[in-house]
């Protein structure tokens, strides 16, 4: 095995968990050498591939090519006008600069690289599976300068006008940049599988030029996923429950020796079960629509309530044997829901729509849907099975939603409306694990309530090593007045003290 399979052996997991958690991976290089170009191909190739994409792998390498191609040259660029003492955003100095750019870098190429790689210039790409698309992104830390805005423009505006490659390279020559055909032609080949313009952009930062591609997911496998979450609620009407824990909880309602329950003793137990505290909310919602609260539910319930509700015959209860999996899976959705219960009580100054209870309990139940998965009954599974096989050519890449855990977010949101809490509730379980649709519009009134959930949840991802500092949303980052790393380590090493 050769180091860069070595090392795209490594990588699988981190761009199989990116694609799950839809979080954004990256992978960046200082040279973009020949190995490495290699290497961020091959990393596209198995996002692409993991997505259902992988139709579209060919079209994408051409662009993808171009793309680290002049990401490079804008980097090499900005070192050359540099050693021969040229302002690159004077437009004499621009042109004088250009006039033997090409031959003088060809020449002295890697020179040019190590100039590059001790300024820092790197070229990056960056892969997220969004709601419903595929976006790739390639940037480099050299801002595009007026004059090259001008001449991108121009070509983007001049796409139109073309029909094929053979007009293209007739009537589209730039001296100064090299032949200027790259930026139409993957306008035209995107164009060819069918995507509009506006899934080609390219944009600077106040630090960077990015150039994006939009891939749209095929709409029927979503929409399929959904459909068959419908169906796989409706055939569960059990909670599943750790036995051991359910027999402690029947031992804390039916004490021998008192007349009374220890309603604080049952309390703190259930508050760290995401299934015994769902088993208890069910109840207390039939009698209060509005309650999403631990404490509040077991105000709700008569001690006779509590009794029916942690015994063996309840029939909502599906005792179960615990695996490590699941064991995981609930201390997970515990640390979730305490991160979130102290991002609450130390951030005063985001707005909040609830209280610290209620972000306890939302943090406690994300799982929930992940959960009901992994104790699906055979028969559950079977029907799962044979939903999927009724839809003709992407039956497997539904199935494998469920199979690898993702449908577990479309069924945390059915259950939600299934155990009938209140609306906002679920609203916010449907944009937490979909942030991206929704973190960018300062109008939603729920914004700051999964903003904090998605918080939480992360620095959980982080402490677990599942996602790295830059995979978590800057702007979420910066709503909560996070700005570094050390910062974030902080507020980590915070929270499990307390």
């Amino acid at each position: 095995m050769t180091v860069m399979e070595e090392h795209l052996k490594i990588d699988r997991k981190k761009v199989l968990d990116a694609i799950k958690l839809r979080m954004p991976i990256e992978v960046t290089s200082y040279t973009l050498s020949r190995n490495m170009e290699m290497y961020f191909r091959s990393v596209v190739e198995l996002f692409l591939e993991a997505c259902h994409q992988e139709h579209l792998q060919e079209y994408i390498n051409y662009c993808l090519g171009e793309l680290l191609a002049n990401s490079k040259k804008a980097n090499i660029k900005r070192v050359y006008f540099k050693e021969k003492n040229l302002d690159i955003n004077d437009p004499d100095d621009y042109e004088k600069g250009m006039e033997h750019f090409r031959e003088e870098t060809c020449e002295k190429l890697e020179h040019y690289l190590e100039l590059q790689r001790k300024a820092g210039l790197y070229v990056k790409l960056s892969l997220q599976l969004t709601n419903h698309n595929v976006v790739i992104e390639i940037k480099n830390n050299s801002v595009l300068t007026v004059f090259e805005k001008e001449r991108i423009q121009k070509k983007l505006d001049s796409v139109q006008q073309y029909k094929n490659m053979d007009e293209v390279v007739a009537n589209v020559i730039d001296q100064s940049e090299g032949a200027g055909l790259g930026i139409i032609i993957i306008n035209l080949m995107l164009q060819k599988i069918g995507l509009k313009r506006d899934c080609f952009k390219i944009f600077s930062t106040d630090e960077e030029t990015i150039t994006q591609i939009i891939l749209p997911c095929d709409e029927k496998i979503f929409a399929g996923v959904e459909i068959v979450s419908y169906e796989f609620v409706t055939m569960q009407s059990k909670i599943p429950v750790f036995e051991s824990r359910f027999d402690v909880a029947c031992s804390i309602v039916n004490q021998k020796d008192s007349s009374f329950i220890d309603r604080q003793k049952l309390l703190d137990f259930i508050r760290d079960d995401t299934t015994l505290t769902l088993l208890t909310l069910k109840y207390a919602l039939e009698k209060d629509s509005k309650c999403f609260s631990i404490p509040k539910a077991l105000e709700l319930l008569s001690d006779t309530e509590l009794k029916f509700i942690f015994s063996d015959s309840n029939p909502s209860v599906n005792k179960i044997q615990p695996t490590d999996r699941l064991v995981h899976l609930l201390k997970d959705a515990k640390r979730t829901a305490v991160y979130a219960y102290n991002l609450y009580k130390n951030f005063p100054n985001v707005s909040k729509n609830h209280d610290e209870e209620y972000y306890y309990t939302l943090g406690l139940l994300d799982k929930m849907g992940l959960i009901f998965l992994l104790t699906a009954s055979d028969e559950q599974k079977q029907y799962v099975k044979d939903l999927c096989s009724q839809y003709e050519n992407i039956g497997d890449e539904i199935m494998e939603f469920f199979e690898i855990g993702n449908a577990g977010n479309f069924i945390s949101l059915v259950y939600a409306k299934h155990f009938k809490m209140p609306p906002s509730t679920y609203d916010i379980f449907a944009k937490w694990n979909f942030l991206e649709t929704y973190v960018d519009k300062y109008d939603n009134p729920n914004r700051s309530d999964y903003e904090l959930l998605y918080l939480a949840e992360m620095l959980g991802f982080y402490q677990d090593d599942v996602a790295e500092y830059y995979q978590i949303n800057k702007q979420i980052l910066k709503d909560f007045n996070i700005s570094s790393e050390s910062q974030l380590k902080y507020i980590i090493e915070q929270m499990n003290v307390a």
